[in-house]
């Protein structure tokens, strides 16, 4: 288990896994950077003898994320998502107008809750570069809405990203994008690889990717 304090006097303690293979911990930290608030990243490392300890410490669904601040303790990335919102509406972590607002919870919300199969044949793994042979007609399925999903935002926000600023639904399909790149998923439409493109240019991205290139994980974690 290790620290690392982005800020001298941190608000809150967000608890994550292994960088290069915990995508639900990317999608709350990325939410977390874009906050502005300063917090304490706990990183623990998964599939450990001693991982799930030292998760229970912190998460009661001995899961992570987990986020705490005080008594508060959250273990779900869309809901430390939703809370980091309130906690800074400044950061307009989601879309101003109502309805693209709208449509971004949905789009987060389909993300945290389907595409099981391209989760499980596509599984994240940022130091992985090698180009996967047979999908499954499910995963190809999956593949296929993710780029519906974001070629119909873009159409209408023109960009960078899915409702114009980086917002929660950004973060939560930025694993999915690293997922296309490790497993080499060919793209053809412009505007989902000029999106992926803009995913990998995010300074919170990039931050991530290279502390988990860093990284020296015993075991790939699913």
């Amino acid at each position: 288990m290790a620290y690392h304090v982005h800020s001298d006097k941190p608000y809150f303690d967000l608890i994550i896994g292994d960088k290069t293979f915990s995508s639900w911990s990317m999608r709350a930290w990325l939410v977390a950077v874009q906050s502005g608030l300063p917090f304490r990243e706990i990183n623990i490392t998964l599939d450990q003898p001693k991982t799930a300890a030292q998760i229970a410490k912190f998460s009661p669904s001995g899961k992570v994320p987990a986020l705490k601040q005080g008594k508060i303790v959250l273990w779900d990335s869309l809901a430390i998502a939703e809370y980091l919102n309130e906690l800074s509406p400044e950061a307009k972590l989601w879309p101003e107008d109502i309805g693209a607002r709208a449509l971004a919870r949905t789009y987060a919300a389909e993300v945290h809750s389907g595409f099981a199969s391209l989760r499980s044949q596509l599984s994240m793994d940022l130091k992985h570069s090698e180009e996967i042979r047979h999908l499954t007609p499910a995963t190809i399925s999956d593949i296929n809405r993710v780029l519906e999903m974001w070629t119909t935002a873009l159409k209408v926000s023109e960009g960078p990203y899915l409702f114009g600023d980086f917002c929660i639904a950004d973060a939560f399909f930025a694993p999915i994008v690293f997922r296309f790149l490790s497993y080499k998923i060919q793209i053809k439409d412009k505007m989902a690889k000029a999106y992926m493109k803009n995913i990998q240019d995010h300074h919170g991205v990039q931050f991530w990717v290279e502390e988990a290139l860093k990284e020296k994980t015993p075991r790939k974690v699913f």
